[in-house]
């Protein structure tokens, strides 16, 4: 993988940008022609002739046949992305174990893996889990990003253990991993999902509330996410209200788990289920548990007054629990906001940690690109 940091040149930098943009269009389309490059990207056909060029010479796109255009006695080429352009690779690291995928430069899925936890120490297990994910496919692996559910410290690139976190990273650092690593949390990955693909693709400003075996909130300002100056921004778990933990209080609810530091996911999954299906005694205690979020809620909405408010996670999204909050949001919150479920349900962490390995390994592609 090349240096992600080293400035190009100027002169290279305005061909990688044309070659981005180039490159943007046949990740959406697949296979494309030099006058439809130009088309959409209002680029003039000589730029595009020359980028497809230096695309091709770089191993890039390769041409893929041709076909009539419509018009007399033209046939036009059309190009795709080279097989061994290169390929991602994205891992979700959590309770159950590691979760990777590994996806070439268009997002086309070349293999999914389930590692169960092991008695070798995270590093080792995380470091062969990508190795063998990287191993699918051909072309170089351009980018590795990994979702942990503890915090990042955004500058040293390495895990917060937090005390009694549930989590089984430890001190976990990208570089233990490999180079150029991106490690980041998984709140702060589902949030990224939610606004790429989900319920916060319009929002001018979005929290995403998270509420499974840990309470984490990631805070989007435009498409700037607050990470607070150690990675901690979001850790609503560690809210203290009178003396108790917002984790500590939904513990001695009932939602707690006593064989480990965590909430009991299956206990508010149960719980919610049973109120649905019209038990009073659930329904008493979904009231309390939504309460409970949704002052935590309307405090997040006083201090940073978002556009929306997104619940996500294995119970947040649930549409019983979102009612809950909302009600209490709405009659809490000074001003008025929307708090609606999210929508990328299947691991929106690992999702958004694709996504984010899917812009760094086209960014490595054009790099290369411009430094061959």
């Amino acid at each position: 993988m090349s240096d992600p940091d080293r400035p190009l040149p100027r002169l290279a930098m305005l061909r990688a940008m044309t070659d981005r943009a180039v490159l943007d269009q046949v990740f959406t389309e697949n296979r494309t022609t030099r006058a439809e490059l130009a088309t959409a990207t209002g680029i003039s056909k000589p730029t595009i002739s020359e980028s497809v060029r230096r695309l091709e010479t770089a191993g890039a796109l390769r041409a893929s046949g041709t076909d009539q255009t419509g018009r007399r006695g033209r046939i036009a080429t059309f190009y795709e992305l080279a097989a061994d352009a290169g390929r991602v690779v994205a891992a979700e690291v959590n309770q159950q174990g590691i979760r990777t995928v590994t996806t070439d430069l268009t997002g086309t899925v070349l293999a999914t893996e389930r590692h169960a936890p092991g008695d070798r120490p995270m590093a080792a297990a995380v470091r062969a889990a990508v190795a063998a994910a990287g191993a699918t496919g051909s072309g170089p692996v351009r980018a590795i990003v990994i979702s942990v559910a503890n915090p990042v410290d955004p500058v040293a690139h390495r895990v917060v253990a937090l005390p009694g976190s549930p989590f089984p990273e430890g001190a976990l650092r990208a570089e233990e991993i490999g180079p150029d690593v991106l490690l980041d949390n998984d709140v702060n990955f589902s949030a990224l999902a939610e606004r790429r693909e989900g319920a916060a693709r319009e929002a001018r400003s979005f929290a995403y509330v998270y509420v499974g075996a840990g309470l984490g909130v990631s805070l989007y300002v435009g498409d700037h996410l607050l990470r607070g100056a150690h990675g901690l921004a979001g850790e609503i778990g560690y809210l203290d209200s009178s003396g108790t933990t917002l984790a500590d209080e939904l513990a001695g609810q009932g939602f707690g788990r006593a064989d480990a530091p965590s909430l009991d996911v299956d206990a508010m999954l149960t719980t919610l289920d049973d109120a649905a299906a019209g038990d009073a005694v659930a329904a008493g205690r979904l009231r309390q548990l939504g309460a409970t979020l949704g002052r935590a809620v309307a405090a997040i909405c006083t201090i940073v007054d978002p556009d929306l408010v997104v619940l996500g996670g294995p119970a947040g999204g649930r549409a019983e629990l979102v009612a809950e909050i909302r009600r209490t949001v709405r009659a809490a919150a000074p001003g008025p906001v929307r708090v609606e479920a999210g929508e990328v349900t299947d691991s929106a962490a690992l999702r958004g940690a694709l996504l984010s390995a899917l812009d760094r390994g086209r960014d490595s592609l054009v790099r290369a690109v411009a430094e061959n």
